[in-house]
Order: C-alpha cells, then sequence, then structure tokens
C-alpha cells in the first residue's frame, strides 16, 4: 500500500535529474517531472525514481486503463534504454519476466527450466539470437546433476541428492540473472524494430 507523499529530498532529485542529464528518461524531453517507478509517494530511493516528462509521466505511467509495467520502468531506470518500453519487446519481457521475479516468486526447478528454454529459443529467433541463446543458455540453464544410483540407495540419500540440485540451479539462476538481463536489454538494438 502506498504511503503517504514525502517531498523528495533535494539532493536526491538532483542526483536523478543529473543522472538523465535533467531530461525525460523516455523521449529526452526538458523539465521532467519526477515519478515513483513503483507508486509509493513515499519511497524516494534513487533507484524507485526516474525523471518523466509530463506527457509520459501523467499520461503513459498514471494512465489508469494501461499504466507501464513497474519491471519495464525498471530496467528502464537501470540500462537507460527506451527500447524496453517498445510494443515490440513485450514478447521478449513476457519470457524474461521469471528472471525479474525470481526472488519474489515460488522456485520449481521444472518450470524454471522451462521458462529458460522458452526464453532461449524465443532469443533464438531474433536477429543475433545465436550468440545471445548459446550465451543465455549456458547462464541459465539447469546444472547437471549427476549420481549413481542401485537399488540399495536409501532414500534420503537421493532425496538430499535431489535437493542439492534444486537449490545450486537456484543460485545458478540468481548470480546469473543480471548478466542475463543485461544480455536481452544489449540485444535490443540489433532487432530491425528498433529503429521504427
Amino acid at each position: 500500500m502506498p504511503g503517504r507523499r514525502i517531498t523528495i529530498p533535494k539532493m536526491i532529485r538532483d542526483v536523478v535529474l543529473n543522472e538523465f542529464n535533467h531530461r525525460c528518461a523516455m523521449c529526452g524531453a526538458d523539465r521532467p517531472q519526477i515519478h515513483h517507478i513503483d507508486g509509493d509517494p513515499a519511497n524516494n530511493t534513487v533507484e524507485n525514481l526516474l525523471p518523466l516528462c509530463p506527457n509520459n509521466h501523467l499520461l503513459d505511467s498514471h494512465n489508469p486503463t494501461r499504466p507501464v509495467d513497474p519491471e519495464k520502468l525498471r530496467l528502464l531506470r537501470r540500462f537507460k534504454d527506451p527500447l524496453v518500453l517498445s510494443p515490440a519487446f513485450d514478447p521478449l519481457f513476457r519470457r524474461s519476466l521469471f528472471l525479474l521475479q525470481l526472488s519474489d516468486i515460488p522456485f520449481d526447478p521444472g518450470t524454471m527450466q522451462s521458462q529458460v528454454e522458452e526464453l532461449v529459443a524465443f532469443v533464438r529467433a531474433l536477429a543475433m539470437g545465436a550468440f545471445y541463446a548459446d550465451r543465455l543458455q549456458q547462464l541459465l540453464s539447469r546444472p547437471p546433476n549427476p549420481g549413481v544410483w542401485t537399488e540399495n540407495t536409501p532414500e534420503w540419500e537421493f532425496r538430499e541428492h535431489h535437493e542439492r540440485g534444486e537449490r545450486e540451479f537456484r543460485a545458478k539462476l540468481l548470480s546469473n540473472r543480471d548478466t542475463g538481463v543485461s544480455l536481452i536489454v544489449e540485444l535490443l538494438r540489433y532487432q530491425q524494430w528498433s529503429t521504427t
């Protein structure tokens, strides 16, 4: 639930505006307003603030019928690449959303591996996709978890081995998430729709 509006401290406001050269992060227009990405006017951390011109701030971000996804605004904040707001990015964004929300969703290794495979297959179909798909596969695919089992192997040993493999997969995804997202955003500049 959003908190009570607190005036953004001048020092924080200046840091955000200077970072974006006192221009709108979406279109580059002058005299931007400060937008709270998470919608909480009391959360005045630098990472939660984004300078937007009045048109983008009021018409796009606060549009009750179709607001901009906060995760896309976080990507814009982090990478300063307006291509993440392009409608053409939506299919790729939807397939990579699990990476952005990894800490907030229940971890199911089978589902995660399926999502990694779908993301890799989709990226492979894009321009320069072979390179980026191979790299994403290296970074995000489930690590091998070999084991030798006999009929005398205790159930607890098998279960412990399986759980260790799940923990290693989750740790791999968490440690490589930022690099994977960076590669996805980098891939955008090679797409034909990025220039239209």
